[in-house]
């Protein structure tokens, strides 16, 4: 069957079989045979056209059929499963939505009409070929019945939503067509009056058919578990553990009974991560008395909201966010859309911020699926790929090899999954765009892509992507994607959370080696706890010190970082050293900074153990450490190693099958963004401290920042670093100015410095000195937190737009520039300062606005408009390229209003270099505009030597009657063209 299940069309043949007799009954009984007349049905009649009085006129025989068909589906169901059970839902919802409009129909015609039948003259009407205006309303009646597509409910929809949208609507449109259609027999209107009473006939019939619909599909719901998860959605119910109701759910979904190796290894996989602790502190157990819960005991579902993505929403914008209906049933909102046959042909797209919990989300959901066998669950973290820029199947290939040791094969597991959902959840869109340094804007389209293939080749893939708010926009969310937000914890979630924290560390309160907390106690440090990973954090930092309520989060990454060190060194198994407790806790907190600037410095969430090797060895020990040979590398990682193992990173052993040792990461990105702001800063106060007492003796250089800070940008798809920086050292008017001086040297470095060895990026030095120096700058606008002034942003003799020109030349191809175009925004004065908004628009247009050119961004917006004469998908939110695009806009689609042009009045209001541009478009509504704007019109197009700028002009003169001689004559010589349109002008008045 190829065609859709959500048609009536296709339905009856899904459930019955085309050649069912059934089938034929019914096609029959509807009038389907009008269909396949064509037009030489409207010329040569057809008594098909008779059925549809039937529709009123028969007995039950319709009705019983409908009940049929449904009951067919009901039966299917019991077995069905993976793509079939998918066409067999929809058409058997489609089916039951369709039998209750004609159960009301005759319900509210029937008794009424029982025994009332055609004239004769009224079936001549119907089947005449002189007379065919009711065969030809027939048929109109029989499509929109057959070939409407009817909407069934999912998680973009819930039940009711979608009974008072989507089947409200089919069923008005079809009670007031059959209306319209039976209105046209005498006998009708005998019996229900003229077009008025049939009105209200129209709302009885579709409120019964509701009803009915209501009434039938709920008592479905105890035979179809895909139906009574669609009806309980958006039921909440207070007790919710780690999305148990999701497994409770989707449980009774049915699925293929036959069990394989390939699957139940990944399920173990799956469901090992509900005993597992939220965070892993069995290697600081010496040290602390702080436990955490299991995931299953310790993960709080969040609220969210979610919208279904259309050509106005604004997913990246919290203030659209606002807008969108709000959810407090995770569990039950996935249930109902991985059981919807709409999963598998977008992806769902998961939204949230830094430490939202999105990857936890994931891993609790492949659990929960991974517990029934209607789905084959696959979760795949985009950090772990080995190739950022292999294909959506390439990518699940690798990662789901390389997580169960070479024992699963997509292709095998697909084969081994007939008859079953495929699952798969795809976490860190952004991590993905900050490896590849592209807005990935293909990505979802591409997944989308992956899912049609599968869906034809090996059945339905529903596909999950999470990804970071901030990037939503660069990552061009299709349109028809269902689109989730995760909300921040409320009141009563940190109270919940705080209890399964209680209960962690009931023993350790007990014995007074841990403090209690409590709800109210975390809800007074306001933002800090609203984030699932900075509440875990602030209470692992508060169970052991106080931490005063006014700090900011990377205070708390501060305290957090240095307890564990300090613990760390405290353990008994430490080795000798003369060195103080003090230098020793710089050295390990450098080290972990070492981590963290190896993982930027080559664009990766992870660091190979050799990786790390080589870059102790080339940077200095900041503890005053003796200097390690190259034979004792594994003595200066070995310190380095404890803190891995025990609380920050991840050791996975098998990366790279040995090849470049183990490969660590941090527990979340954010500590490596928080690590990378806070040496920064710490060098840049040390370089302060340092200048303002020059000495002789104690000579100072950036060769470390250099080192540093020249080979990736700093401000990426959704890293906190920046931010960091301004929380650390906002306001430190040292810093800034040593800041402002290093962007004065900038361009007078000759070399790479006295830590060349550090190559984490093998990049030419011309590249690193246009890295350093866009670093400094935003460095400089982090933590001036307002407007700097642009010379003060510039090499010496170098200006703004060179500077510009100089990064976008070395920057570009790399990626990453429009990283940093995005988050500066130009004003006016002459200054710059961080934006907090996105610039969703064309690269070059960017780049213009950044060096200042105004005009080009404008020629540059609205030359792309006209030249590709459509409207693009993705606009520039600048006001200056903003107003070229509307200008543009008007002379392609024929100038509409002409309130629209009321600024034509007065030209002095809009930007000087838009005033061809604005005159052009004007000219198209000369007929309209006052003597004042065609005046403005004539002076801004006079000197312009085109043949659009002489046509626009051409256009005015003859059509507006009150365009001045002043204005034509204008100037001290007239040109030729000037003075004939000013004869013309007077010609015409006379």
């Amino acid at each position: 069957m190829t065609g859709s299940p959500y048609t009536l069309e296709a339905a009856r043949e899904i459930l019955l079989g085309r050649r069912s007799r059934t089938v034929k009954t019914l096609d029959a009984l509807l009038g389907v045979g009008l269909l396949a007349a064509g037009p030489i049905g409207l010329v040569t009649g057809n008594p098909q056209a008779l059925a549809l009085w039937g529709w009123v006129d028969q007995k039950n025989e319709l009705i019983a059929r409908f009940e049929e068909a449904v009951g067919a589906g009901r039966d299917k169901l019991r077995k069905a499963a993976g793509r079939q059970r998918h066409e067999v839902l929809a058409a058997a919802h489609t089916t039951l939505v369709a039998g209750s409009f004609f159960a009301a129909l005759r319900e509210l015609t029937g008794p009424a009409l029982a025994g009332v039948h055609l004239t004769a003259s009224e079936e001549n009407w119907l089947i005449d070929p002189a007379k065919f205006d009711g065969h030809r309303s027939a048929v109109s009646v029989v499509q929109d019945l057959l070939w409407t597509e009817i909407p069934l409910p999912w998680a973009g929809c819930g039940f009711e939503t979608n009974l008072a949208g989507g089947i409200r609507s089919y069923y008005q449109r079809l009670a007031d067509r059959c209306l319209r259609y039976f209105s046209g027999f005498a006998t009708w209107e005998q019996t229900y009056g003229p077009e008025p009473a049939n009105r209200q006939l129209v709302k009885q019939i579709v409120e019964r058919a509701l009803d009915r619909y209501r009434a039938e599909y709920k008592a479905l719901t105890a035979e179809i578990p895909e139906f009574q998860i669609w009806a309980l959605f958006g039921e909440h119910l207070a007790e919710q553990n780690a999305l148990h109701r999701l497994e409770q759910m989707v449980a009774t979904l049915v699925g293929t009974a036959q069990t394989s190796s390939e699957r139940a290894t990944i399920a173990d996989i799956n469901r090992a991560i509900l005993t597992s602790l939220v965070v892993d502190l069995d290697e600081t157990a010496e040290v602390t008395a702080v436990r955490v819960p299991s995931v299953e005991r310790g993960y709080v579902e969040p609220g969210f909201r979610w919208a279904v993505v259309d050509r106005q929403s604004l997913p990246s914008q919290e203030g659209w966010w606002r807008d969108q209906a709000k959810g407090t049933d995770l569990a039950s909102f996935l249930a109902a859309h991985f059981a919807s046959p709409q999963a598998a042909e977008r992806p769902l797209v998961v939204l949230g911020h830094p430490g939202s919990g999105k990857s936890l989300l994931t891993k609790i959901c492949a659990a929960r699926l991974s517990a029934t066998d209607a789905f084959t669950t696959v979760r795949v973290p985009l950090r772990d790929v080995p190739d950022p820029s292999a294909s959506v199947y390439r990518q699940i290939e690798d990662v789901l090899r390389e997580s169960t040791h070479g024992r699963v094969e997509w292709s095998r597991l697909c084969t081994v999954s007939q008859g079953r959902v495929r699952v798969v959840l795809i976490d860190g869109l952004d991590e993905l765009m900050q490896a590849t340094g592209a807005t990935e804007s293909r990505y979802l389209s591409n997944v989308m892509d992956f899912q049609r293939t599968e869906a034809v080749t090996g059945g339905p893939v529903a596909v999950m992507v999470t990804s970071r708010t901030l990037v939503a926009d660069l990552a061009a969310i299709p349109r028809g994607c269902l689109v989730v937000m995760l909300e921040e914890f409320t009141d009563e979630q940190i109270d919940t959370w705080a209890q399964r924290w209680a209960e962690a560390n009931a023993l350790g309160v007990e014995r007074g080696l841990v403090r209690s907390i409590d709800g109210p106690g975390l809800r007074a440090y306001g933002e800090l706890a609203r984030q699932p990973l900075l509440l875990l954090l602030l209470a692992i930092v508060a169970a052991e010190r106080d931490v005063p309520p006014e700090e900011n989060s990377a205070a708390l990454y501060r305290m957090l970082l240095d307890d564990f060190v300090r613990r760390e060194l405290a353990r008994p198994d430490q080795h000798p050293t003369q060195l103080t407790a003090e230098k020793r806790r710089i050295g390990e907190f450098w080290k972990l900074g070492v981590v963290a600037f190896g993982m930027l410095n080559r664009g990766q969430q992870h660091l190979q153990e050799r990786d790390l090797s080589a870059d102790l060895h080339a940077l200095p020990d900041l503890a005053a450490a003796p200097a390690a040979t190259s034979r004792d590398v594994g003595r200066v990682l070995d310190p380095a190693r404890r803190i891995v193992g025990r609380f920050f990173f991840v050791s996975t052993s098998e990366a790279d099958s040995g090849q470049g040792g183990r490969s660590y990461e941090f527990l979340h990105a954010t500590f490596a963004d928080f690590l990378v702001a806070h040496h920064t800063v710490e060098l840049l106060r040390d370089a302060a401290s340092v200048l303002s007492r020059p000495s002789a003796f104690q000579p100072w250089n950036d060769d470390l920042l250099f080192a540093l800070l020249s080979h990736q940008l700093i401000v990426g798809f959704g890293s906190r670093r920046i931010d960091f920086v301004h929380e650390l050292a906002g306001g430190e008017v040292a810093v800034a100015e040593v800041l402002e001086r290093l962007i004065r040297e900038s361009h007078d470095r000759w070399e790479q410095g006295r830590h060349a060895d550090y190559q984490p990026s093998e990049r030419a030095v011309t590249y690193r000195i246009a890295a350093y120096t866009a670093n400094l700058v935003m460095l400089r606008l982090a933590v001036a937190g307002g407007p700097v002034p642009l010379g003060a942003l510039c090499p010496r003799k170098l200006s703004w737009p060179a500077q510009v020109g100089f990064w976008d030349g070395m920057l570009r191809e790399s990626g990453q520039f429009v990283t940093f175009v995005d988050a500066i925004e130009i004003e006016g004065d002459g200054h710059a300062s961080l934006s907090h908004r996105r610039h969703s628009g064309y690269y070059e247009d960017m780049v213009a606005l950044l060096a200042g050119d105004r005009a080009r961004a404008a020629a540059l917006a609205a030359g792309r408009l006209l030249v590709e004469g459509h409207k693009p998908d993705h606009l520039i939110d600048h006001e200056l390229p903003g107003t070229a695009q509307r200008l543009a806009l008007l002379l392609l689609n024929q100038f509409p209003q002409a309130e629209d042009l009321t600024w034509a009045e007065n030209f002095d209001a809009v930007a000087p270099e838009l005033h061809v541009l604005a005159a052009m478009a004007a000219a198209g509504h000369a007929a309209e505009l006052s003597g004042a704007a065609a005046d403005n019109v004539v002076r801004a197009l006079a000197d312009i030597d085109s043949d659009v700028a002489r046509a626009a002009l051409a256009t005015v003169v003859s059509r507006s009657p009150d365009v001045s001689y002043a204005a034509l004559l204008g100037g001290a010589a007239p040109n030729p063209m000037m003075l004939r349109l000013a004869l013309f002008s007077r010609q015409h008045r006379e």
